[in-house]
Formats: C-alpha cells, sequence, structure tokens
C-alpha cells in the first residue's frame, strides 16, 4: 500500500508539473529561457538562444553525459518526473560545484531523483536560490563596475 501511495504522489506531482504544456511555457513557475540563464553549463548545449522546452530536454541529454549521469538513470528520471522537470534537475546539478558532491554529480542527481519519488524533492525551493544567487551576482557586478 506504500507504493500505492508513493505512485499516487508521483502522478500528481506529474500532473501538477505540467501546468503548461506549450514548448515556452513554464513548469516549476520557471520558463525554458530562465533554465538557460540560470544554468550556464547548459547555454553550451542550446541550439537557439530562445529556448523551448524540446531545446532543454535535448541539451541537458546532452549535458548529463558530462555530469557522468547515466542513461538508464537519465531515463528513469525523464519517466519518474517528467522530461521537462527531469531536465530542470540535471540544470541545478549542472551549478553545482564538483566539491559540494559527496561523490559525484550523477550520485547526487539519483539522490534526488530518489527524493523526488518520495516527494521529498523541493525543486521550487532550489530554483528561487539560484535566482537569488544571480540577483546577487549581477548586484555584484553592478558595484564592481562603478
Amino acid at each position: 500500500s506504500s507504493s500505492a501511495g508513493r505512485g499516487d504522489s508521483i502522478s500528481e506531482q506529474r500532473a501538477q508539473l505540467k501546468e503548461e504544456k506549450d514548448e515556452r511555457g513554464t513548469v516549476l513557475r520557471v520558463g525554458p529561457a530562465e533554465v538557460s540563464v540560470l544554468a550556464p553549463r547548459l547555454r553550451a548545449y542550446l541550439r537557439s538562444g530562445d529556448p523551448t522546452w524540446p531545446d532543454i530536454v535535448d541539451a541537458a541529454d546532452l549535458l548529463r553525459r558530462d555530469l557522468d549521469i547515466s542513461r538508464p538513470l537519465w531515463i528513469e528520471a525523464c519517466q519518474a518526473l517528467g522530461r521537462e522537470t527531469a531536465a530542470i534537475t540535471v540544470a541545478v546539478v549542472s551549478t553545482k560545484d564538483p566539491d559540494h558532491f559527496t561523490r559525484t554529480a550523477g550520485h547526487y542527481f539519483h539522490g534526488m531523483i530518489q527524493r523526488a519519488k518520495k516527494g521529498e524533492l523541493n525543486l521550487d525551493r532550489t530554483l528561487w536560490g539560484l535566482r537569488q544567487a544571480g540577483r546577487a551576482k549581477q548586484a555584484q557586478g553592478g558595484r564592481d563596475a562603478l
């Protein structure tokens, strides 16, 4: 019965995450263009400067290889979270300093997927933190220019 509860939780999360399903709509209240700004390493894999969700997913699939995230784990993440949210998760991992990981980025990503399956992953808060860090960096850069 606990696995049924988890299944319901994942279904509910998927429904919630797929608020707007067009190619430039938001997932987790973030659009594809903002994901590319929040995760600079992802930009190198994008085909255009105005990405769609399919572009973000394709770029994340390429980036995950550099992060030592295996294809089976990527597929598991896409099935558990949906492709866009899995791509956002790869993007988030790519923003971490390598020293942040106890083992590897792949292990860290695996842990995030396991937490997501239990309903314990809060990507909203992580995205908010990345936005705040970006604003602080911009503010710092502005002061340095003066």
